[in-house]
């Protein structure tokens, strides 16, 4: 077996309550590496095209890398694998924080559960075995506080991924969230909803779990780890200093933040009050991240007093929930938007998708599709923070047929709905696009369009390759015009196939902003650690065949061309600010481009000489 894998994977059958553990394999390994891409092989084996999102048949995949574990920078992340219940297909999420270090700790490579308890359980794994337990003593409480009560009786050391009254509920966009109220989540695609449907309150992971898997060469591997430190934290001192939420400024003096449910181009005065620099002077009080990680861009921070005081010193918002919570729905208020994030976390919420679901049914109300008859008297204002909170603590526990509706997340609350409330739901496949405007980088839009999990930035990240990064091994010496649409497809592809590559290996994509790690120095790794020499080629190919995978677990759910598409609202509208004007972006050539690119026919799916090629004819139904 190759080194870096403990080549152990439990095996967990809810429904009869019984764990195996079983090897990974090295050709599994070798094709698809570990996190995503691995989670993607394993899935694609254990459903087809009836299998119900929310139904005992759709496993929860939690799978490491061979990063994981390792002192990489930024090598502690994990991933959560499933169908997705906003999008009917495939489904990904990726954290940080404590729990995949914890997990490869104790000699694990990974979690796979199918079917689903009859009553709330959790897991409890330990070095010396894997167990279920009762979890009803649990099951009601929220994050912070069924952390806190993990910890009392199974030792203040373990790590735990939980879900919220959001994910017992199954809203469509519940989160796992770890760490407690230093939270990081597992957020995107309602992978929070899939582990309540399996009635798993929480999975209990030893902290004092020390196995280390096997490295090829340990010597070569630190020594390159200890020269490499210094350049990452140079490169992202401002991530370091800042946190996310400093470029938030930047963002909309470039046309980039979402604002107003992104009708708005920009909107200066409130983005300075809102900026990662504002509340940092403010509210921060120390700098945080994920363990023995050398960035540490997050947060912790409080506030003491008024009508959104927290509960204590917690974990802050970064830029994706600045942006959310403050941009999108017009809050000029720091402390509503702590709060807000505040109360995701403990509620068990995606702060992305909560936020674009507030502004959805903002709009909704400001246009008369929905009334006060309909909120139960709830005024929806954009501007009201207090109106946010009011029906953030509603989606968490939703009662009402509103809530219900908006539980499923925009799209389906605009079919229910009707009328025009489609023109306002801002999606792609059904999940909420994150705060990254694709009118304000074309690449960005068709990374968006068709990103497997929907709406994504991570799962292409061209903005950074488009404002200044190169992958010069791979051709890439120059960013990618913006708006230049020959050559897109192509560079969209390429880049997605790498991001696929570092959530397998697992390792945070910001190593990979501005050069601050090259892909030739993680091909070094991967080969220090597994022994099995690899050129940032053959991750573009191993990244390239997850990608299609995930695209042909898509196709078996009816998923193609007529969904890789952008929210009507990106498509109609200029946005238009006093330094910029941008075009809506030319989708649909760009997109011909793209297939073309990849290999795929023109209804979007990986033509048989593709699936042949990267050996994936297998998998083909």
């Amino acid at each position: 077996m190759l080194g870096g894998y403990h080549d152990r994977v439990a095996w967990v059958d809810l429904t009869k309550g019984e764990i195996e553990v079983r090897p990974i394999g090295e050709a599994d390994a070798g094709d698809f590496i570990g996190g995503s891409c691995l989670g993607a092989a394993i899935l694609a084996r254990l459903t087809d095209g009836d299998t119900d999102p929310l139904g005992p048949d759709n496993p929860l995949i939690m799978m490491t890398g061979p990063f994981t574990g390792t002192n990489i920078p930024a090598g502690g992340r994990y991933e959560v694998v499933t169908l997705s219940p906003v999008s009917g297909g495939y489904g990904e999420a990726n954290s940080g924080g404590a729990f995949g270090r914890q997990l490869k700790g104790c000699g694990l490579d990974g979690i796979v559960f199918t079917g689903a308890s009859e009553a709330p359980v959790i897991l409890v794994i330990e070095e010396d075995g894997i167990r279920l337990e009762d979890g009803a003593p649990y099951w009601g409480q929220e994050i912070y506080e069924v952390d806190e009560n993990l910890k009392a009786a199974y030792g203040k050391d373990v790590v735990n991924g939980v879900i919220g009254p959001g994910g017992e509920r199954m809203v469509g966009f519940a989160a796992i969230g770890h760490d407690g109220r230093h939270t990081r989540f597992a957020g995107r695609c309602g992978v929070g909803a899939v582990m309540g449907s399996k009635m798993l309150k929480a999975v209990v992971v030893s902290g004092k779990g020390k196995a280390v898997a096997p490295v090829a060469k340990p010597d070569e591997l630190a020594a390159s780890i200890k020269a490499t430190v210094p350049e990452v934290q140079e490169t992202l001192e401002n991530f370091r200093t800042y946190g996310t939420g400093g470029g938030l400024i930047i963002c909309d003096e470039i046309g980039d933040l979402p604002i107003d449910n992104w009708r708005t181009g920009q909107n200066t005065p409130l983005s300075k009050k809102i900026t990662g620099t504002a509340m940092i002077r403010k509210y921060q009080l120390k700098r945080s991240g994920c363990k023995r990680c050398t960035i540490l861009c997050a947060r912790t921070m409080e506030v003491k007093d008024g009508p959104f005081a927290t509960v204590g010193e917690i974990s802050g918002p970064e830029y994706e929930t600045m942006a959310s919570f403050g941009s999108l729905l017009n809050i000029d208020d720091p402390e509503a938007i702590i709060k807000l994030n505040e109360r995701c976390n403990q509620l068990g919420l995606d702060t992305i998708s909560a936020g674009m679901v507030i502004a959805f049914a903002f709009e909704c109300f400001e246009k008369g599709v929905v009334t006060l008859e309909d909120t139960d008297g709830l005024e929806l204002t954009f501007g009201d923070g207090a109106s946010a909170l009011a029906l953030l603590e509603r989606l968490g526990r939703p009662e009402s047929d509103f809530d219900c509706a908006l539980a499923g997340g925009s799209r389906r609350a605009a079919e229910i709905f009707g009328g025009m409330a489609a023109e306002y739901a801002v999606e792609v496949k059904g999940l909420e696009l994150p705060m990254h405007d694709p009118r304000y980088s074309w690449g960005q839009a068709l990374a968006y369009a068709t990103s497997n999990r929907g709406a994504c930035h991570l799962a292409g990240f061209m903005n950074v390759y488009e404002d200044g990064g190169t992958i010069p091994e791979m051709g890439l010496t120059e960013s990618h015009p913006k708006y230049q649409r020959e050559g897109k497809g192509e560079v969209t592809a390429m880049v997605q196939n790498l991001m696929n590559v570092l959530d397998s290996l697992v390792i945070c994509k910001f190593t990979a902003i501005a050069d601050a790690t090259t892909y030739s120095r993680m091909a070094e790794w991967y080969t220090m650690i597994t022994g099995r020499d690899i050129t940032v080629q053959d991750f573009n190919e191993i990244g390239e065949r997850g990608f299609n995978l995930k695209r042909m677990i898509n196709n078996r759910f009816g998923i193609g061309r007529k969904d890789d598409t952008l929210p009507p609202r990106m498509r109609t509208l200029r946005k238009v600010g006093a330094d910029f004007d941008l075009d809506v972006p030319p989708l649909a050539p760009m997109l011909s481009d793209y297939y073309a690119a990849r290999g795929w026919t023109e209804e979007g799916r990986p033509a048989s000489e593709t699936l042949t090629r990267l050996g994936l004819s297998p998998f083909a139904d």
